[in-house]
This record gives C-alpha cells, sequence and structure tokens, in this order.
C-alpha cells in the first residue's frame, strides 16, 4: 500500500485533521512500492535486528479517525542509525536490501531501490538535525 513519508515536529504532527493531507505541510516523499514488510528488512539490516523485531521500528503515533487515516512514527534510534550512513554505507546497505525476499518479490530496477534509499536516508537525516520525526501517513 502506498503510504506517505513525512519529516515533521512533534507537535505540528499531533494537530493533524483527519482529511489534511501531509503533503500541504510537510516535506513529502512517496512510500513508492517499498511496503511496511520492505521497510522492516531494511531496518533489520541497518539495526542488526530481526525481522519480527523491526516490524515494530514504525510504531502508531496517533489514529486520526475511527477507520483511519493513521500516523505512524519511526524509532528515534532507527532515525538516526539511517541518518548516520554515509554515501559508501547507503551503497552497502541497499545491496544487501536488493538481496532481501521482500525486495526480490518488487518490480524494481536497481536505481529505483538506490534512489528510494538516498530519499529517505536524507528525510531521515532531516530529521536528525532538525529535532524532527520522520512519519508515515497511511490508510490501514
Amino acid at each position: 500500500m502506498h503510504q506517505i513519508i513525512f519529516v515533521g515536529a512533534e507537535s505540528s504532527v499531533a494537530n493533524m485533521e483527519p482529511d489534511e493531507n501531509p503533503a500541504n505541510e510537510f516535506p513529502c516523499m512517496s512510500s513508492q512500492q517499498f511496503h511496511r514488510d520492505a521497510r522492516a528488512q531494511l531496518y533489520a539490516l541497518v539495526m542488526g535486528e530481526f525481522l519480527h523485531e523491526a516490524l515494530g521500528l514504525e510504531v502508531l503515533d496517533q489514529t486520526l479517525s475511527e477507520e483511519g487515516p493513521y500516523i505512524y512514527r519511526l524509532d528515534t534510534d532507527t532515525q538516526n542509525a539511517l541518518a548516520y550512513l554515509d554515501e559508501d554505507g547507503i551503497e552497502s546497505v541497499a545491496n544487501s536490501w536488493q538481496q532481501c525476499e521482500e525486495i526480490e518479490q518488487l518490480d524494481l530496477t536497481e536505481n529505483d531501490l538506490h534512489d528510494f534509499l538516498f530519499q529517505f536516508v536524507h528525510f531521515c537525516q532531516t530529521a536528525s538535525n532538525d529535532d524532527l520525526g520522520v512519519y508515515f501517513h497511511s490508510d490501514d
């Protein structure tokens, strides 16, 4: 499922309305085809966690209404670990991530994966440098 990934201050995110599009208020990027399970494999690689533990690193932050949408926040330690990756580290993680089962099942080019990861790491760097969080806006 497509999700919007965005960077924001906790107080601003807490004031979001159910019909509000985060793209109108925050720097955003698309999750593209990198769904939660695929991202969890990335987190497992970066954090040295087991996959079942990495699935819990996107934590439910708030429910905007009973039927959604939902806002998840990336665990701060994971955000910081991604933020501290240098260019060589990003390449190394991307190469390992490309071998994961969830990624192999996606219809991706190598450039798709690298472009997403570079942009995602940049979002984590921005959030870490400015004392912000990385959030996921999801309908499910």
